[in-house]
């Protein structure tokens, strides 16, 4: 099994980041962003640099689709319903479909559209790119966590081993994948809310005080919820964080900071959403992801108002 041909649903900073990669090794008739009409009207209009360089990018519609060996989903969890109905005419029965989105939820997403046969699991880490307009830029890569949730290495695993190995895209392929997803939920769930409802830079949780004891304690109960579910994260997972934290940037941003700032719709759901759900079935609390819930739905609540008008006496 070779993978041949590949799609690519999200034209974010990590969409451009491994499609820049994949259509410089495989060449633009290999790999395709896959986008309606409207949007591939725009990104063929507007164009979009990688590091200060023009992509050289092929664009398909569901109009055009022809059925593909790889399709990577690096959109948003927001737009994931979205851009699964995008990519559905390229899917045939040996596509393998794989996610770099944050959280647990989109392979089951996945699986519940196209079945459970073709669907790779994966953690992506690492990485700094970040997206301006139509800019992206990006000094680490970083890597991408896969495997199958039951742990086994079959031909259809082996074939993106094989795809990375021929493209120098960094990957490992942990024991425990489910885990290795987790352990990073634990990490956004703690770092991207706390910073989002400050409106801080990385700095913030690099230093004691309020905000990091928040986010650390926001990260103990998605351990607590973790193994209500099986999953076993532990004291020196979250010290790797806090090790891995210190030495980024003071002045960088998470996405969900990112998003606050911009007044954009946030990825809570997938966040601090997941733990609450998962925690109300297994009956513990958590009340520190209660109160960052909160705290961002408020805040998503005051875009909407400014949006539509409303509230502008808090202004």
């Amino acid at each position: 099994m070779e993978i041949r041909t590949v799609g690519i649903v999200g034209l974010g900073a990590l969409g451009v980041m491994y499609g820049n990669r994949l259509t410089e090794c495989l060449g633009p008739e290999q790999v395709y962003f896959l986008a309606d009409e409207e949007r591939a009207a725009r990104y063929r209009r507007e164009g979009v640099f990688c590091n200060g360089k023009p992509c050289h990018f092929s664009y398909r519609t569901p109009a055009d689709a022809e059925k593909l060996d790889l399709i990577v989903f690096a959109v948003k969890a927001t737009g994931l319903s979205e851009a699964i109905e995008t990519a559905a005419p390229f899917v045939g029965e040996k596509t393998l479909l794989l996610s770099v989105l944050n959280g647990i939820s989109s392979e089951r997403m996945l699986k519940e559209r196209f079945g459970a046969g073709n669907v790779l699991y994966a953690c992506v880490q690492g990485m700094d790119a970040g997206k301006k307009e139509n800019q992206v830029h990006y000094q680490n890569m970083g890597y991408i966590s896969i495997g199958h949730e039951d742990g086994r290495r079959d031909e259809k695993l082996l074939a993106v081993i094989s795809l990375f190995e021929r493209t120098g895209l960094e990957y490992r392929v942990p024991e425990d994948i489910l885990r290795e997803q987790w352990n990073k939920l634990m990490l956004n769930t703690g770092v991207n809310q706390v910073t989002a409802i400050y409106g801080g830079t990385y700095s913030l949780v690099q230093k004691d005080g309020e905000a990091r004891t928040m986010m650390i304690e926001a990260m103990k109960e998605v351990r607590k919820v973790a193994e209500s579910q099986g999953i076993s994260l532990t004291d020196k997972d979250i010290e790797g964080w806090l090790t891995l934290l210190s030495g980024l940037d003071p002045n960088g941003r998470t996405s969900m900071c990112q998003d606050v700032l911009a007044g954009r719709k946030t990825e809570v759901d997938l966040f601090s959403g997941t733990i609450l759900s998962l925690a109300k079935a297994a009956g513990i609390q958590v009340p520190v992801n209660e109160y960052l819930y909160e705290k961002i739905r408020d805040l998503e609540d005051g875009f909407d108002r400014k949006t539509t008008g409303e509230g502008e006496q808090t202004e």
